[in-house]
């Protein structure tokens, strides 16, 4: 009797096996594989890299033949010395297409002497972005010395009263009010110029042994001593 049930248990468990061993039918899909787990996607990072500014390019045929020396002097290998002709070029530029320009006491040649001016004001502009606060200050200082040049210029395009009488005279003087109302943007510029020239120097105590950056700090601290209501 113990031999029958032992057997049959065994034939049990052999069919067990062989059932739980049997291949999977033709027809029925097969399970489909645990997700594995890789966590969440991995954040891109993207990395900027700041680049230095460049100075600008400079096309010799292009400008002016009186500036055209100055012009090759900013080719040198010393960056100073690029940086002191560029400055120099700046207001060669502007002054020798200025002079070329037929001015009259209106706002046609205040828009004439601004798109002359344009290209010596980006030189400045490339020049204080590229150099040292030292070269900043020349920079500006140059800026600010365009504008005045400028206002100078069309404040002679006033003609002289043409008679001696009273009503000449006050001709004049309304002709001469109303450029420098024109102009007084130009002035306003100028003076944000030398602002900024003093504040470089506040900010940038070395400059003290700089003879140069000391001078154009002094001029400019000198201009802004001056009320606005009387210049």
């Amino acid at each position: 009797m113990r031999r029958t049930l032992s057997a049959a248990l065994v034939s049990l468990g052999l069919a067990g096996s062989a059932l739980a061993q049997a291949p999977t039918s033709p027809g029925a899909p097969a399970p489909a594989p645990a997700p594995a787990d890789v966590g969440p996607p991995a954040a891109s990072t993207t990395v900027l890299v700041a680049r230095p500014p460049q100075l600008a390019m400079i096309v010799i045929e292009d400008l002016p033949e009186r500036c055209t020396l100055l012009a090759k002097r900013t080719a040198v290998a010393s960056l100073a010395q690029q940086l002191s002709a560029r400055i120099a070029l700046a207001t060669c530029l502007s002054d020798a297409r200025a002079s070329a320009l037929p001015l009259i006491d209106g706002q046609e040649s205040v828009l004439a002497l601004e798109q002359a001016s344009e290209q010596a004001f980006a030189i400045l502009d490339n020049v204080a972005d590229v150099g040292d606060p030292a070269v900043k200050i020349m920079a500006l200082r140059a800026k600010a010395d365009l504008y005045t040049a400028m206002a100078s210029r069309m404040a002679a395009t006033v003609p002289p009263a043409a008679s001696a009488t009273p009503e000449a005279a006050a001709l004049r003087d309304t002709r001469r009010q109303i450029v420098e109302g024109m102009v007084q943007p130009w002035r306003d510029r100028g003076r944000e110029l030398h602002e900024a020239i003093v504040e470089l120097g506040r900010k940038h105590p070395q400059l003290a042994r700089n003879p140069v950056a000391q001078t154009a700090i002094r001029d400019s601290e000198r201009v802004l001593a001056v009320p606005v209501a009387t210049r």
